[in-house]
């Protein structure tokens, strides 16, 4: 999911991908600044790109082969906001936050 437009304060994000092989997958959230992620209904966990953690698990069994849906509260605002799926878990490397070094 790639957000086109930037938002002003807290949003909801929403998308979906497709999976055509299931397995335990970690979300790589360092792209947001603070929020929830939940997939498919499932409330995947909170975020906060202070870390050190900068991946949600996400187990195999709540996902399904074709369509999902993501959906991503998020507090902050932030310039880049990504989501992918990542073999392991991602610990202390925060993206940085190209919007705040443009206002600086």
């Amino acid at each position: 999911m790639r957000e086109t437009k930037p938002r002003s304060g807290p949003a909801y994000h929403r998308g979906t991908f497709t999976v055509n092989s299931l397995g335990d997958t970690f979300i790589d959230t360092r792209g947001w600044g603070k929020g929830i992620v939940w997939i498919n209904s499932h409330n995947l966990g909170r975020y906060w790109q202070i870390g050190p953690q900068q991946s949600l698990f996400l187990p195999a069994t709540w996902l399904k082969k074709g369509k999902n849906e993501i959906i991503v509260l998020d507090l902050e605002e932030r310039a880049d906001r990504s989501i992918q799926g990542l073999k392991e878990a991602v610990f202390d490397t925060p993206k940085k936050d190209t919007a705040s070094e443009a206002r600086n």
